[in-house]
């Protein structure tokens, strides 16, 4: 490997572990949760170790590494993540970005054939990331019902962004008044939350219906506090989910709804199908970063599926004005 393209990724491995160190310190001051505090404290200090290695191979080449600094942007956006989506889901995105760090070395070393020794040492770099891994999905583990409970959410709102946006733009065709389309968005948004509610809490309440039998079934002699508080908990399944589903369907439908009601239909369709793309596209990433999915393909592929759906009915209802003449003033 050429010595300027090698100290083109020492360079970029540099910054990638300061930043890491800088967000480690961060999450290690915020965190609560003493067990995954003191992970935070230790990757922090690993970091460190990693870029001062990195910082150490650069000064052998002369590089002054003073000018070097972690990615500001990258933190920032970091922070703001952790405080949009929580504690649960930021350790999926971490564990991710842990999987890219390994990524990297690895395709870095696969092309360095020089020094074995200075490969065993980034080798050694790579069984760290692993480790750190580890600990993201050993965390992951423990925190499945968070992780499910945000992504139940995430999913229920983007139902919500969908079907009332594709109503609207349908309507929009041959309705004139942006106001009698903002109404018509807030019955159908009523009517998709009534019925999302209802399946979600049927559903549930089956499944909790069940583990409440096998329950009752294996303790049929004696019921300990232990089994009777998770007969309690199961109990309180099916109306914590139809709570949580009738609330983020509500917050999707709100979305494409409200520029209906302050802005003239172009201009409220237009507004509408642009909060949506970005809504559906940022819900849809955090659902993909829950389930360690590529989260940009995952986010952008739900935010084009969304406006596809718009253009669908609202063709569908520019045919039907033009060919049958239907027109709502």
């Amino acid at each position: 490997m050429a010595t300027e393209t090698n100290t083109k990724y020492q360079v970029k491995f540099l910054r990638d572990e300061l930043t890491d160190m800088v967000f480690y310190s961060y999450l290690y001051r915020k965190t609560v949760d003493p067990e995954l505090k003191e992970n935070f404290r230790k990757l922090a200090a690993t970091e460190n170790e990693h870029a001062n290695f990195w910082g150490q191979e650069l000064k052998s080449t002369n590089v002054d590494i003073n000018k070097i600094s972690y990615r500001k942007i990258k933190y920032i956006f970091m922070k703001m993540v952790r405080n949009l989506i929580g504690g649960s889901l930021i350790i999926n995105l971490l564990e991710h970005g842990e999987y890219q760090s390994i990524k990297k070395y690895k395709e870095y070393l696969d092309n360095y054939t020089q020094d074995d020794n200075y490969r065993n040492k980034v080798n050694e770099l790579i069984v760290s990331e692993m480790q750190h891994e580890e600990i993201f999905a050993n965390k992951i583990s423990s925190s499945v019902k968070n992780i499910q409970k945000s992504r139940d959410f995430l999913y229920g709102m983007s139902d919500g962004l969908v079907e009332v946006l594709a109503t609207l733009a349908g309507l929009s065709a041959i309705i004139t008044s942006h106001i009698d389309i903002a109404l018509s968005g807030v019955v159908v948004g009523l009517s998709g939350t009534f019925s999302m509610t209802l399946g979600a809490y049927l559903a549930q309440k089956s499944e909790s219906e069940y583990k409440i039998a096998m329950l009752n079934r294996k303790h049929i002699f004696s019921k300990s506090k232990g089994v009777q508080k998770m007969i309690d908990q199961y109990s309180s399944e099916a109306t914590n989910s139809a709570l949580n589903t009738a609330l983020s369907y509500i917050v999707g439908a709100v979305i494409p709804i409200l520029p209906f009601i302050f802005f003239s239909k172009y201009v409220a369709v237009m507004l509408a199908v642009t909060f949506v793309f970005f809504a559906q596209g940022i819900s849809n990433s955090i659902v993909a970063l829950s389930l360690n999915t590529p989260i940009l393909k995952s986010g952008l592929r739900a935010a084009l599926l969304a406006l596809a759906a718009a253009a669908v009915t609202f063709t569908a209802g520019e045919l039907f004005h033009i060919i049958f003449h239907i027109s709502l003033l």
